[in-house]
């Protein structure tokens, strides 16, 4: 049965045929009757059910943080979300709204460190949701480096607060004894960015700092305490109880 599971996977990967023989020792024969079951099947087509811009926004604040995305062998569109084993009720959120948005369930894959789960991976193979994400983010070379919005439209704050959602929910945290809210990335861009978010749409004014470590990029972190932090959460309402509280 793994056997295969591993060869339909594989197939979904968009891996040639030669290759998933290479690596599976199985008959061409084989391959091919799997291959027709998984190509013979009408795909599901992604349709886009964001309420409003503020979902939109947090999707791709989301994305900003813990996503990734290409494009595989034979033009297949690979996007992928990734949260934390321990982060069960940002896992159950992701679970019930990834199919709201996009009219399909992900494919979801659990990645293991010594026995135990580490981390989840939720993908999707479509142009679709690539090209949406390229139409309103823009990186080079690796993402997490560089990422930031295209553009910003500081009138938009349905979509601007839904963005730092996505932000808090992916890189955030939450210290609760001092009331202290903070936001991290290597991608100084969008630090600046979401400062500007921040300032000229929740009326909040972050301090700034930026970690430089022998070996790696800097990490820029924006926080809030006491009364900026709450009212900061109060207005972007985070749905990831283990970056923030839910508002």
């Amino acid at each position: 049965m793994k056997f295969a599971s591993n060869i339909r996977e594989l197939i979904k990967q968009g891996i040639s045929i030669n290759e998933i023989r290479r690596r599976t020792g199985a008959a061409k024969s084989t391959i091919y009757y799997h291959y027709k079951r998984i190509k013979g099947k009408k795909t599901k087509p992604v349709v886009f059910n964001f309420k409003n811009m503020n979902e939109l926004g947090e999707f791709l604040g989301m994305f900003a943080g813990d996503g990734y995305c290409c494009i595989g062998r034979n033009y297949h569109y690979i996007i992928k979300i990734v949260a934390g084993a321990y982060e069960t009720g940002y896992r159950k959120y992701l679970k019930k709204q990834l199919p709201n948005w996009f009219g399909k369930k992900p494919l979801v894959f659990c990645a293991r460190y010594k026995g135990r789960p580490s981390w989840y991976v939720y993908t999707y193979y479509s142009k679709e949701i690539y090209g949406l994400i390229k139409k309103h983010l823009e990186w080079e070379g690796k993402k997490t480096y560089t990422v930031r919005l295209k553009k910003i439209d500081f009138d938009n704050k349905l979509f601007n607060t839904g963005f730092l959602r996505g932000l808090v929910d992916t890189d955030g945290n939450y210290y609760a004894p001092k009331h202290r809210v903070s936001y991290s990335t290597a991608s100084p861009k969008l630090s600046q960015q979401a400062y500007q978010l921040m300032a000229l749409n929740c009326g909040v004014y972050p301090s700034h700092y930026v970690s430089k470590k022998p070996g790696r990029a800097d990490l820029h972190t924006l926080t809030l305490h006491g009364k900026e932090a709450r009212s900061f959460l109060e207005t972007i309402k985070p749905n990831n109880p283990n970056k923030a509280p839910v508002i």
